[in-house]
């Protein structure tokens, strides 16, 4: 047990603190309170629970101090009988086994017991032993068989899933080592296996890729982040002992790696989109969040084989250089710090480069294209998927973080991190269309609409066609209701929107895109070669009728291009805005932020009746080259109205469709009967097509007429879902089975 001891140690503990971390610990000395009724005065009572939280971390931070051999506390007496008081008047007042819970049940079973166990696996040889079994009393009560929720909190106990299963293990497993309990960790591990299987319902990993939390959210970037954070490291911890996890579970865990965090990893960062409530938190942003799924796979990288593990320390190398924005040295834990050194340093390892590809997590209503130097993720909800999560008084406006938002990464790496949340206009998040009403805090969080077409098709992993028939379900009342449409054709990115209505007198608004600008807010902003929105702070423009717009970066590889190809009046508005942490999350801080910000949006005006709109994001373009596209583009839009969103690119020898309605419908030579997505790529060699039901509710196969220009010979390659007749040579049917198909591609090569 006591080389896991040190192991263990060896993840929350190293020579010295950060100097931050230091000065907490002297100020944490200065104010601790003695035989008063508050431990510290900054800490007061909270009816959720949290006060105990925040007080174990403080008395952790401090052991961490006490046990730094190059920290100026290193074994300090006084501080040493602090943490020993701390500890006694924590188990005094707020975590003993007589105490009645109260508030967040996540405090009493997992957040407060891992905390305590690691202080105590610091403290341990200070400690008297009889106190220390004392203080271990809590944590057998309130955490207990760590496959079940405690009865504490409700009358049934109900099972563990996700990153809670794998977080009361760790509790478990943390407090059978310092209890010497083989059995109990035994318990601990084998409370685990249930985690290791791809989900079908409810939460956890799903084989597209797809992570589900409490039910119904998209949450790859918030617990499934800190599930394969807590899982790898048990994983880890417990290589080469009696009690290691079996080799199945490792691969799987591989398996998650690789389709579910690394499509969603840009440059060190983890995309929003998937991070739910927690793009309100001050203290894990997307970067924050990325560091964590580095410093996951470092340590994932020390039970591989070498293939892997090369592999996978090139993609980590890959991240870490790209991470101007924050270096992840500069906060990495003490076990992976010497680890990600060695690695930067070592030049027979090259970083991997920054693959291209469009991916649909269609069990989570979310997708991603990642281009050359950019990515761009697609944030969508349905009768499936929940529209957003705010609870604990957390991520209080994210209204319309899943009605559309498409947020755009680029070089600009401080885009969406440097206090982009509580500044952006919540009202007007890129990509989303929305009613312009007034809100309440968590306004429609944890709503379903009742639309089921939320999805698209995928081509070859290269080319997507992405579809979301909205209902707002924040402004119920409006009845909004809109066809929405995203084309992903490498490194352009067509949006179209129809059907855009609503019943009541509110104004409705597409927003095209909302950036965050430099610090004096002078970006270069350009419509159709006249600068426009040249005076920060304030400037709104109604451009009539624009061919196209271009917003300069700060860099080249952060400019924006923009082009409308039908007819349209776009607004524009430059402005300094304001906001505080505190006022997206109750936790955060109050300090007022300012920022600068370019907004495009087409206004539907009141009671919209069908309208429409079109433009085409043109990531890392310069202003002449998004002049030449508007100018002379092989885009062209086939078709936009209730029927169906087409869009044809010459260039590139792509058509796209979403057929919207349960009938047959002819458009661009593709017919077919059903509601359905489809992407073809036409070249020389012949004609590859990809097919989805992004219902996910059809059960009669769907039947398509695909209208040719030359015979088709043989069928090279197909799904076993798709059947080919070649019967009429003007014409190739196809018949689909989207039974049990989840919403996935399937793929037929014709030559």
């Amino acid at each position: 047990m006591q080389s896991l001891k040190n192991k263990w140690l060896q993840y929350i503990s190293g020579d010295k603190l950060r100097p931050e971390s230091l000065k907490r610990v002297s100020n944490d000395l200065d104010t601790m309170l003695i035989q008063q009724e508050l431990l510290w005065a900054d800490i007061p009572v909270q009816e959720n629970a949290a006060d105990v939280f925040q007080i174990i971390l403080r008395l952790k931070e401090m052991a961490i101090a006490l046990k730094s051999p190059e920290c100026p506390y290193d074994m300090d007496y006084s501080l040493r009988l602090k943490i020993i008081y701390g500890l006694e008047w924590l188990s005094e007042h707020k975590y003993n086994e007589t105490c009645q819970p109260y508030g967040n049940w996540w405090y009493w079973e997992i957040g407060v017991p891992i905390a305590l166990l690691e202080t105590l696996l610091l403290m341990e040889e200070l400690l008297d032993k009889e106190f220390l079994e004392h203080l271990l009393l809590p944590v057998d009560k309130y955490v207990g068989d760590p496959a079940f929720h405690a009865r504490w909190f409700a009358a049934e106990a109900l099972p563990c899933t996700g990153a809670n299963l794998v977080w009361k293990s760790t509790a478990s497993a943390l407090t059978a080592v310092i209890q010497g309990d083989g059995q109990k960790l035994s318990a601990a591990r084998n409370a685990l296996l249930p985690l290791f299987r791809n989900a079908s319902e409810g939460d956890g990993f799903y084989e597209d890729g797809s992570f589900i939390q409490h039910d119904k959210y998209a949450y790859t970037g918030g617990y499934g982040v800190s599930l394969l954070h807590d899982v790898v490291r048990l994983m880890v911890w417990l290589h080469g002992t009696p009690w290691a996890l079996p080799g199945e579970a490792r691969d799987l865990t591989a398996q998650w790696i690789e389709r579910s965090f690394i499509p969603l990893m840009f440059r060190g960062s983890m995309l929003d989109m998937v991070s739910g409530r927690e793009v309100s938190r001050e203290d894990s942003q997307n970067h924050e969040s990325g560091h964590a799924v580095i410093t996951s796979c470092l340590r994932f990288s020390r039970i591989l084989g070498e293939a892997d593990q090369e592999r996978l320390l090139s993609r980590v190398k890959g991240w870490m250089v790209a991470d101007s924005y924050k270096p992840y040295i500069s906060e990495a834990p003490p076990d992976t710090a010497a680890q990600a050194r060695t690695l930067l340093d070592d030049g027979l390892m090259p970083p991997a480069p920054e693959e291209t590809f469009c991916k649909l997590f269609a069990q989570m209503d979310r997708a991603v294209l990642r281009g050359p130097g950019f990515a761009y993720s697609i944030s969508m909800f349905s009768s499936r998927i929940y529209s957003y999560e705010s609870i604990n008084r957390e991520n209080l406006k994210g209204w319309y973080t899943s009605y559309g938002m498409g947020l755009l990464y680029n070089s600009d790496l401080g885009q969406y991190a440097d206090d982009y949340w509580p500044t952006v206009d919540s009202y007007r998040l890129p990509g989303t269309t929305v009613t312009k009403t007034l809100q309440e805090d968590g306004s429609g969080q944890g709503r379903l609409s009742h639309r089921a077409y939320v999805g698209g098709a995928v081509l070859h992993n290269q080319y997507g066609a992405i579809a979301m028939e909205l209902q707002d379900v924040v402004n119920e009342a409006g009845g909004l209701t809109a066809l929405k449409s995203w084309f992903l054709f490498g490194n352009r990115i067509v949006a179209l929107g129809s059907g855009i209505q609503s019943r009541n007198s509110a104004r409705v608004e597409t927003i095209i895109e909302n950036r965050k600008l430099n610090p004096a807010g002078d970006n270069r902003i350009t419509a159709d070669g006249t600068e426009i929105c040249r005076t920060p702070g304030y400037a709104e423009t109604e451009l009539l009728d624009p061919k196209w717009i271009h917003m300069a970066g700060g860099d080249r590889e952060a400019d924006v291009g923009i082009i409308f190809p039908a007819s349209c009046r776009v607004h524009t508005l430059c402005e300094a805005r304001q906001g505080s942490w505190k006022a997206i999350n109750d936790a955060g801080s109050s300090a007022v932020i300012e920022r600068f910000y370019q907004t495009l949006w087409f206004d539907h005006g009141t009671a919209p009746e069908g309208d429409t709109y079109a433009y085409v994001l043109l990531p890392g373009w310069s202003e002449e080259e998004t002049a030449d596209f508007a100018g002379d583009s092989s885009l062209r839009i086939v078709e936009l109205n209730d029927q169906v969103h087409a869009v044809e690119d010459t260039g590139l020898g792509l058509f796209a469709v979403h057929f919207w309605q349960p009938c047959w419908y002819s458009c661009g030579g593709i017919a077919c009967s059903s509601p359905a997505s489809i992407v073809l790529h036409k070249n020389p060699a012949g004609w590859s097509l990809a097919i989805a039901d992004p219902t996910q509710l059809q059960r009669r196969p769907i039947e398509v007429e695909l209208e040719v220009d030359r015979p088709v010979t043989a069928v090279i390659h197909k799904s076993d879902r798709i059947m080919v007749d070649l019967g009429d040579p003007g014409k190739v049917r196809l018949l689909f089975d989207p039974d049990g198909a989840g919403g996935a591609s399937f793929h037929v090569e014709l030559v």
